[in-house]
C-alpha cells in the first residue's frame, strides 16, 4: 500500500504542477519559446512548433503566393500549460501593414477543432493604423466563435482564388460571437538575429487564452490546429499543441480519488 501512496500522491502533484504552472510571459519576446533562435528549435520539448524559413529575399515564392520576406510566415509555436492555451509567431510580415485593398494586412488566428478544415474558433487582430473591409470586424484580442471567414487569395498550387477561395487558409474573421479576450502582444518594429536568414527583420506575435473559451465553442479536449496567415494569404502556418486535456471536472474527480485511496489506507492501519 506505502508504492500506491506515494505513486498516487506524485500523480496528483504533477496534475496540480500543470495546471499551476505557466512559464510563458506573454509580451512579444518568444526567446522563452527557444532554444536556438538560428533553427527555431524550441526550449521545452512540450512546445509544438512548424518552421518554414523559407526565403531572406524579396518578390519571391512563398507557397502559396508571392512577395518574399515581407509576407513569410516562419514559425508558429504552441503550447498548453495548466487551463490555458499559448501561441506564438514569428514572421517577416510587418503588423502595421496596411490593409491597402482588403488584401495585405495582417489576418487572424484562426481554430480548428478536429483538424478538419472547419475553423469554429478565431483570435482577432485589428490593425491599429486603420482597417479595410476584411478587418472591421470585433474589437482587438477579442475570442469569436466564428460564423464567417474571409479567404485570401491564393490556394496552395499558388493559384488565384478570388472567385474560387482556398477554405483551408481562413484569413480573417467575417462575423462571430465573441466569447472573451486574449492576453495579446506583438512588436512593430523588425528584430534581427532570428532563423537562417539573420540580417532580415522579425516581428513576433504572442498570445495566451483559457481553454474554457474553446470548451465554450464546442471543443471536447481532442486535437485541434491553429492557422495564421496574411489577408492576402501569401503565405500560412499552421502548427498543433503539445497536449489536450480534460474537463476541469476530470482533474478534481481524479484528486478526491486520490485522497480517498489515501483515507481507505489511513482506515486500514488502525485496524
Amino acid at each position: 500500500m506505502k508504492n500506491i501512496t506515494k505513486f498516487t500522491l506524485a500523480l496528483l502533484g504533477s496534475a496540480l504542477a500543470g495546471q499551476a504552472s505557466a512559464g510563458i510571459v506573454v509580451d512579444g519576446n518568444i526567446n522563452e519559446w527557444l532554444s536556438n533562435t538560428t533553427t527555431w528549435a524550441t526550449s521545452n520539448a512540450g512546445i509544438h512548433r512548424t518552421e518554414e524559413d523559407q526565403t531572406g529575399s524579396n518578390g519571391t515564392r512563398l507557397f502559396p503566393g508571392y512577395g518574399g520576406q515581407a509576407y513569410d510566415a516562419e514559425a508558429i509555436f504552441a503550447t498548453i500549460q495548466g487551463s490555458k492555451l499559448f501561441i506564438a509567431l514569428a514572421t517577416g510580415h510587418n503588423p502595421l501593414t496596411p490593409t491597402s485593398g482588403g488584401n495585405y494586412g495582417a489576418g487572424d488566428f484562426a481554430i480548428d477543432f478536429g483538424k478538419n478544415g472547419s475553423y469554429e474558433v478565431g483570435v482577432n487582430f485589428r490593425n491599429p493604423n486603420g482597417a479595410s473591409s476584411s478587418d472591421l470586424f470585433g474589437q482587438h484580442a477579442g475570442v469569436y466563435a466564428v460564423s464567417q471567414w474571409y479567404y485570401g487569395l491564393w490556394d496552395a498550387a499558388g493559384n488565384q482564388t478570388s472567385n474560387n477561395p482556398d477554405l483551408a487558409h481562413p484569413t480573417s474573421i467575417k462575423s462571430g460571437t465573441l466569447l472573451g479576450t486574449s492576453n495579446f502582444a506583438y512588436t512593430t518594429d523588425p528584430v534581427k538575429g532570428y532563423g537562417i536568414h539573420d540580417q532580415d527583420g522579425h516581428y513576433f506575435y504572442e498570445m495566451s487564452l483559457d481553454l474554457s473559451l474553446l470548451r465554450n465553442a464546442g471543443w471536447d479536449g481532442s486535437a485541434f490546429n491553429i492557422h495564421w496567415t496574411e489577408n492576402c494569404a501569401n503565405d500560412s502556418i499552421l502548427v498543433d499543441p503539445d497536449q489536450y486535456v480534460p474537463e476541469p471536472g476530470s482533474l478534481a474527480l481524479l484528486g478526491a480519488g486520490l485522497f480517498g485511496m489515501m483515507g481507505l489506507r489511513r482506515r486500514a492501519k488502525r485496524k
